[in-house]
């Protein structure tokens, strides 16, 4: 019987079966709309930019502020925008703001701004490996004895590879401490 008391409580949202409600159920509603007032769609718009209105629009213009608002005007987006292109921006409007709306839901964005933006026509950063150094070529004779034994032709070439990399790593240490 005493297994039963439990068994006739309903499980509501976020509760337990002892009727418990879980600490994150009863804040749920407050932080959902505290990170919908803080920008998430704006990081978001600013993070996904490229994706959102193409190479061709992106190339133009950034999005410098996302102000959402309620009801059915939708939002301000603010854009910046080299001073030449403004003109073409402009026409795009309409383009720019179909895209984000499908992005980031219907009434999004209602109106667009363009501020005029100082070295804009500079490329956005982009991260770039560093060519690679030839290694200096490893010397495999104290080795090619003992590998000379070895019967396995696959087993034999990584070996000589191993020894290949481990002697010319060595090799790039000591010549980077003189």
């Amino acid at each position: 019987m005493a297994g039963d008391a439990g068994a006739g409580r309903a499980k509501g949202k976020g509760r337990d079966g002892r009727g418990f409600r879980r600490a994150g159920a009863l804040i749920e509603p407050q932080t959902r709309a505290a990170s919908a007032r803080r920008g998430f769609a704006e990081a978001r718009l600013k993070a996904l930019w490229r994706d959102i209105v193409g190479e061709d629009i992106a190339a133009l213009a950034r999005p410098v502020k996302l102000a959402l608002a309620r009801g059915p005007a939708g939002g301000v987006l603010t854009l910046a925008v080299a001073g030449a292109h403004g003109p073409q921006a402009q026409m795009l409007a309409p383009t720019i703001r179909e895209r984000v709306n499908a992005a980031l839901g219907p009434g999004a964005v209602g109106r667009i701004q363009f501020r005029q933006a100082a070295g804009f026509a500079e490329p956005e950063p982009t991260f770039r490996r560093r060519p690679a150094e030839t290694p200096p070529s490893a010397d495999l004779t104290s080795v090619a004895a003992p590998l000379s034994r070895i019967g396995d032709a696959d087993l034999r070439a990584a070996l000589e590879t191993l020894a290949r990399n481990v002697l010319s790593r060595s090799a790039q240490l000591t010549s980077k401490e003189d």
